[in-house]
């Protein structure tokens, strides 16, 4: 157990500075998510090639990586949906995402009750089950590490030796210190544009029976001045591509669906429905969300713009 606390704790410090400044080719037909409603065709919705994932060329460290984006596809009606999957001519089932009309945002009360189980949780151990993975979400006992509430930890672990790392502390800003560094982001603008919510955050790292980096999530709620309007801002990584077939969406089912690349380069759908707010870059084995309530699209594209986000 020591030998892999060791390995994990060397393998959570903070990458060296950024990553170099990305370069973005946008193309504009890209999709959708959040309470999905699935619909069966005769044909399958693969990658149609008006809307495969759009490729971006980064410069890391002299080496060109390719950036795969896999953000749900906006069409303009449902007809279209039928036409691409005649053209792919397979069967199967698609998925199509819109909102549901009655939803409310929750209160920033309630979505801070729900965002502070783990902290609640921490010395009890009852609530220790969870995952990006499916293969890694059930979990047998927990052993705290440190309470301090800077940075709290617990090792989370199961019988065929499988571990989950959990943080949580009174500012996010400190969860910062125990990512991997595959995804990197800064909250210093964030945290001086918004106010953070004490210990309604989360982060881990999950390694597999032999020790191998499985997994990791992030989570920070920050909240606007009014009190009404907060923000959920997310983050997970898999070291197996973990992303599911993409959906379509409807041009006109959300009151406001739009693509937006961030000034690091990262294509990301913006969604928006009865105060509401969607917001998801997905890539082959990372996804960068924001949910939230209350904010306005300069404001989301603002958050965007200043996440200093990189993915390996």
């Amino acid at each position: 157990m020591y030998d892999k606390l060791t390995r994990l704790s060397q393998e959570m410090k903070l990458p060296d500075d950024s990553r170099g400044r990305i370069r973005a080719s946008l193309s504009s037909h890209q999709p959708t998510e959040e309470n999905m409603k699935k619909l069966s065709f005769k044909t399958r919705a693969p990658l149609i090639a008006a809307v495969i994932a759009i490729l971006a060329l980064t410069v890391t460290a002299g080496a060109a990586v390719i950036m795969t984006f896999r953000n749900d596809i906006i069409v303009s009606s449902k007809e279209d949906v039928f036409d691409a999957l005649e053209e792919q001519g397979e069967g199967g089932a698609v998925a199509i995402s819109s909102p549901i009309a009655s939803k409310v945002p929750s209160t920033l009360e309630e979505i801070t009750e729900n965002d502070r189980f783990k902290t609640d949780d921490w010395d009890k151990g009852e609530r220790i089950n969870g995952g990006i993975l499916t293969e890694y979400f059930e979990w047998d006992r927990a052993e705290v590490l440190s309470g301090d509430p800077t940075l709290r930890s617990r090792l989370i672990t199961r019988s065929d030796g499988a571990e989950k790392v959990e943080y949580t502390a009174e500012n996010p800003i400190n969860l910062l210190e125990a990512i991997s560094g595959r995804v990197t982001i800064d909250l210093s603008w964030i945290d001086s544009h918004y106010s953070y919510v004490p210990d309604a955050n989360l982060s881990y790292i999950v390694t597999d029976e032999n020790g191998d980096y499985a997994a990791e999530y992030f989570q920070a709620l920050y909240a606007k001045e009014d009190g009404k309007g907060w923000f959920r801002l997310s983050f997970e990584n898999a070291a197996a591509d973990k992303l599911s077939d993409r959906s379509y969406i409807i041009d006109g089912s959300y009151e406001t669906s739009y693509y937006y690349t961030s000034t690091d380069g990262y294509e990301f759908l913006i969604k928006m429905n009865n105060g509401q707010v969607w917001v998801n870059c997905r890539m082959e084995h990372t996804s960068v969300d924001l949910y939230g309530a209350y904010l306005t699209q300069e404001d989301v594209e603002n958050i965007l713009d200043n996440l200093s986000l990189t993915v390996k």
